[in-house]
């Protein structure tokens, strides 16, 4: 019988979103107030290579990867010398780049929350890049879903990404539920089923972009919509 439901968080509760642009511009812009004029694109190429969540600097790393190292390395590149309180103002200001423009949610993710909410303890599993849990969730408040939440999980606040066993074994510790008893949503194969799967609980992989599967790694489920969720969890 399952007593817990996780959750992922992009491409599954919000809609994917890429803050770069605003994000390089706001480098670009300070670095030109402090006295360093860089060539746009090789800024770009910098933070691209670099900054971004999965870039190659740190693609087969499985511990998180702070932005405080990256931003580090973002200088490097650039060869640009900021005081500590310089970097601690550009990170600032890129760690919550999404407050300003938040992402949608997916479409239904209100209601079938509040719907399981009434039934299941659920949880919150996300990786995240350069914006942060904290301010991750304040956008949850925002939009009135954190309370359905009993726990949230970020990679940043443990120190390792997903399919890492220890994001699953605090959500579900805290929820007070068994890996067999549970079961997790997300929309990537390598990491929300891979690690749910490794952990022992069951899976659904939450594909309403309708992508051929790439990976030899079998979901238990396989749902295009919100709704779905609903149906199979109940029928378990």
């Amino acid at each position: 019988m399952i007593e817990a439901i996780t959750f992922d968080l992009w491409n599954t509760i919000f809609q994917n979103r890429t803050y770069s642009e605003p994000r390089i511009k706001f480098l670009n812009d300070f670095l030109k107030l402090k006295g360093n004029y860089i060539n746009k694109s090789m800024l770009e190429n910098c933070f691209e290579r670099i900054f971004l969540p999965y870039s190659n600097e740190f693609v087969e790393k499985t511990y998180h990867i702070y932005n405080d190292i990256r931003l580090e390395k973002v200088l490097e590149c650039l060869k640009v010398n900021l005081s500590p309180i310089d970097k601690e103002e550009i990170l600032c200001n890129i760690e919550s780049e999404m407050i300003k423009e938040p992402p949608l949610l997916k479409p239904g993710v209100s209601k079938i929350l509040k719907e399981l909410s009434l039934q299941y303890k659920i949880g919150l599993i996300s990786n995240t890049g350069i914006t942060p849990g904290r301010i991750i969730k304040l956008v949850l408040e925002e939009y009135d879903i954190l309370k359905y939440f009993q726990v949230t999980v970020f990679s940043d606040e443990i120190g390792y990404y997903k399919p890492n066993h220890l994001l699953f074994q605090k959500a579900l510790k805290h929820l007070g539920a068994k890996p067999e008893n549970s079961i997790h949503v997300g929309d990537l194969l390598h990491t929300d089923v891979k690690g749910a799967k490794d952990f022992g609980m069951l899976n659904i992989w939450f594909n309403d972009s309708n992508q051929e599967r790439d990976s030899d790694i079998i979901p238990d489920f396989e749902v295009k919509n919100m709704e779905e969720i609903v149906n199979i969890i109940k029928n378990l």
